[in-house]
């Protein structure tokens, strides 16, 4: 896959280059992280790569497992150096200068000895990575979001920011915005290409798809319907000369949270019953005027929740039965005056009731009425009641229901699967 490469084991990489002594903060972190029958991806000499250099790479074509890529020489990128996994990332070790369009790292352990050269972006995010650099970090902007960089030299000309630095400028701080979510500063926005960039993931995204994010760009729709395509959250930075309402529903049929991003001249009754019907969720992004109760009684069957989606001032009884037969768990977003028998029983029958005892100590419903429904609901409801609720009481009932010649094979089946559980609770 790459051909600039040799592949070596990790023995020969250190022998040959000392890279346990160079890779992460010390030689015990080295080798307590890098596994020995492994390989590391070696050049040696200056090498020159067109396009972007993607480092989330973990085996060959022949599945040898890659610690990452050691050159030993100066590196030129003519795209964007990406490693877009937070989690994990291969080690970059260049013993030479880096250059690059932009730099994005999020878990790979970094090292250059010489200088870090971005034309636009350096970015570096998450508390996975880990990078130092001997020279010079130079760019126009530098973001370090949660990440630990050790200390080195900058030369930042627009924009710099490090949220674990204290002697960051402070007019270059996250705001918050009406969500009270955190966003990038109004500084760096209005350094961006697309002013409704607002955040690391945004940004990030931008990066490892090779763009350019502050040289001004012309995009037309055609950009923008693949933008959206890759990715529905991107409807949000979509510009409104190009945010049609095409492009909205495509974004929607990856997600229904892609409401968030519709103009509000598309919302209407209409589009709130199409969305319902994919996802019961859509409530949450839909205006309050909207939300009517047919439209609850479509999102509950379509898996709307209580409480999140469906609005309490709606809540009748039928819709909450209806939400506890789709979903056993919303009994806990019930109001307690609106605890009935006939809930508890649906409760029952569809699941483990797991918090019966409860439910009905809060709402002063008998627990033993509530059980003895559910076994005259059916003989195929007697085996919740064996599986979660089985005592002397309930088994007598249950036996004085179905032990008789209508039932004698789905009686003596249940009785027989649950011997063990029966016997337990020394029935005569």
């Amino acid at each position: 896959m790459h051909k600039e490469f040799t592949l070596v084991t990790r023995n020969e990489a250190i022998a040959r280059y000392q890279v346990d002594a160079f890779i992460y903060e010390s030689r015990e972190a080295f080798m307590d992280q890098v596994e020995e029958d492994t390989y590391f991806y070696i050049h040696e000499g200056d090498l020159t790569l067109t396009g972007n250099f993607v480092l989330d790479l973990e085996r060959t074509e022949k599945g040898e497992y890659i610690n990452g890529f050691i050159i030993i020489g100066n590196l030129d990128v003519s795209g964007n150096i990406v490693n877009d996994e937070g989690d994990y990332g291969p080690v970059l070790y260049v013993a030479g200068n880096v250059s690059c369009q932009s730099m994005l790292i999020g878990g790979s352990p970094v090292r250059v000895t010489g200088n870090v050269t971005a034309r636009e972006v350096i970015l570096l995010y998450y508390n996975h990575g880990w990078m130092q650099c001997d020279g010079v970090f130079r760019a126009p902007v530098m973001l370090v979001d949660d990440y630990y960089l050790m200390p080195g030299k900058k030369e930042i000309t627009l924009f710099y920011y490090n949220d674990r630095n204290p002697a960051s400028p402070e007019e270059n701080e996250y705001a918050e915005d009406e969500d009270g979510d955190r966003i990038f500063s109004p500084r760096l926005r209005a350094l961006l290409n697309n002013p409704l960039t607002t955040d690391v993931e945004e940004l990030g995204r931008d990066l490892a798809n090779g763009e350019l994010v502050l040289a001004s760009q012309e995009r037309d729709a055609a950009w923008w319907a693949m933008k959206v395509g890759k990715n529905y959250r991107d409807l949000k930075r979509v510009p409104m000369a190009f945010r049609t309402r095409e492009l909205c529903m495509q974004a929607m049929s990856h997600c229904i949270q892609a409401l968030t991003w519709f103009p509000r001249e598309y919302i209407n009754e209409a589009l709130a019953f199409e969305a319902a019907a994919k996802n019961g969720m859509a409530l949450r992004y839909l205006p309050d005027e909207l939300i009517t109760r047919a439209l609850c009684y479509l999102a509950v069957k379509h898996g709307g929740l209580l409480r999140t989606d469906i609005p309490e001032r709606l809540y009748e009884p039928q819709l909450l039965e209806m939400a506890i037969m789709v979903k056993d768990f919303q009994m806990e977003f019930i109001p307690v005056e609106m605890i009935t028998k006939k809930l508890l029983v649906t409760y029952v029958k569809q699941g483990r009731g797991a918090w019966l005892d409860r439910y009905c100590s809060q709402s002063g419903v008998s627990k033993q009425e509530v059980l003895q429904e559910v076994i005259d609901s059916g003989i195929k409801y007697v085996e919740n009641i064996f599986n979660w609720h089985l005592s002397v009481d309930t088994y007598a009932y249950a036996k004085h229901c179905y032990d008789n010649p209508e039932y004698q094979e789905e009686w003596e089946g249940l009785v027989q699967r649950f011997a063990r559980k029966i016997g337990r609770i020394r029935i005569e």
